[in-house]
């Protein structure tokens, strides 16, 4: 897993486990989970496979002087990806993953651990991610020249946005419900149309929706609450511009409970380049129709841009504004706090990477900051490339912030924002 996603992901969430997420597998990858590991593919019989097992071992400790005990925890993932590709325009690609969570890198123990009468609210998937085996994509790809088509079970993750993706309305917005290091798969038929070298057009359309559980007991059937995206791109030099509409469909929970959809549809605009040695990105997306309400609060927006002041140093900065967040910490919903959502409406993201020995060993700091109450979470990292196939890591998540605050953690009589420790293990075969 790279870098500061495990780290991030350990501070946000305040329902999760030790180990839960990340939006992209390379800073330049175009489709997290789309590209090859670093452990290669190994031919057998006409089929390709490769993998990674990865183990986290979390300590969650207490605040100064708080009295509280210890937590301690441990995560281990074992990702599996076969490919049969009889034909250079034709592949069949299944991927699995297999999770065991123990001690507090289970999100049930570590709730209980903490406090809580009981596991999060109907619309975390904290309760049934301990122990896990997930067929989390199967898709068929055929390309018939500039057209390429896929079908069945894959990862599908729209924007140019880094850490958050205002755009990309297919996946979770709750950072609790990832469950890997993939973006987790939806069933969807998906078709991207390139005629030329300057323009393009892609879409798809999804059979679940965005927190990929079933809605009031069942899926969805109807046409008109389809999860759908189209999107225009052209190419101009280094400069890669899209605009779409998007129709994103959520599973909520109701005042009864239960869960029900809300089906809301988006216009979508991003943009990504470069100016001198400077890369600048950003995209929006804004909810139409009598529901979209004040632009203020129907706008999503994320504005970022990366540099490379010298040589082996990366530094990336990433503002994110959400429509519906609130401006307030006596507004912020107990609910989004406790599921992984983010509550506050503007944040920033900011992340230096130095590497050294001969980019075997790198050095990591990134920091989310709410910037409407002023609370942080930074998190270091070292990550140690022991050889080409095996990654070791150490770091930490730390909060600051005035009570009451997001990241000062405490909600509903919990504690969840104690610091963390993380030592991990990461082996491609």
């Amino acid at each position: 897993m790279k870098a500061w996603h495990r780290g991030l992901l350990l501070a946000v969430l305040a329902a999760g486990g030790a180990r839960a997420g990340d939006w992209a597998d390379d800073w330049d990858s175009p489709e997290p989970g789309g590209g090859d590991w670093n452990g290669g593919w190994a031919e057998n019989g006409g089929i390709r496979w490769s993998g990674y097992l990865e183990t986290t071992g979390l300590l969650v400790l207490p605040r100064a002087r708080s009295g509280d005990d210890a937590l301690v925890g441990l995560s281990s993932i074992v990702r599996l990806r076969a490919r049969f590709e009889p034909d250079p325009d034709l592949s069949v690609v299944l991927e699995a993953e297999l999770r065991d969570l123990r001690g507090a890198a289970d999100p049930r123990t570590r709730w209980l651990a903490l406090g809580a009468e009981d596991v999060p609210p109907a619309d975390s998937r904290a309760g049934d991610a301990a122990r896990s085996i997930d067929l989390d994509y199967l898709y068929g790809a055929a390309s018939f020249g500039p057209l390429d088509l896929r079908v069945g079970r894959q990862p599908l993750a729209w924007g140019t946005a880094y850490a958050f993706n205002p755009t990309d309305l297919a996946n979770p917005d709750s950072l609790a419900d990832f469950a890997g290091i993939e973006p987790p798969g939806i069933a969807a038929v998906t078709a991207s149309l390139t005629p030329g070298a300057s323009w393009g057009v892609e879409g798809y359309v999804g059979f679940e929706d965005r927190t990929r559980r079933a809605t009031a007991g069942r899926g969805i059937a109807s046409a008109d609450q389809l999860p759908f995206g189209v999107r225009a791109r052209a190419f101009a030099g280094v400069w890669d511009i899209g605009a779409g509409f998007v129709r994103a469909v959520e599973g909520v929970a109701g005042p009864d409970g239960n869960l029900a959809l809300r089906v809301e549809e988006r216009v979508t605009a991003e943009v990504a380049g470069s100016i001198g040695a400077t890369v600048v990105y950003a995209e929006s997306a804004l909810r139409t129709g009598r529901d979209a309400g004040r632009l203020s609060r129907a706008l999503d927006a994320a504005l970022g841009l990366r540099v490379d002041p010298f040589d082996h140093i990366l530094l990336q900065a990433e503002y994110h504004r959400r429509g519906r967040g609130a401006a307030r910490p006596e507004d912020y919903a107990p609910a989004d706090r406790l599921t992984g959502r983010l509550a506050a409406r503007d944040y920033l993201v900011a992340v230096g990477t130095a590497s050294m020995a001969r980019d075997t060993l790198r050095l990591q700091l990134a920091a989310l900051r709410n910037l409407n109450d002023r609370s942080m979470v930074l998190i270091p990292e070292l990550e140690y490339e022991w050889r080409p196939d095996l990654l070791v890591g150490l770091g930490a998540s730390l909060f600051a912030g005035p009570e009451a605050s997001e990241f000062d953690g405490r909600v509903n009589g919990l504690d969840l924002g104690r610091p963390q420790l993380f030592v991990t293990a990461t082996w491609y075969f």
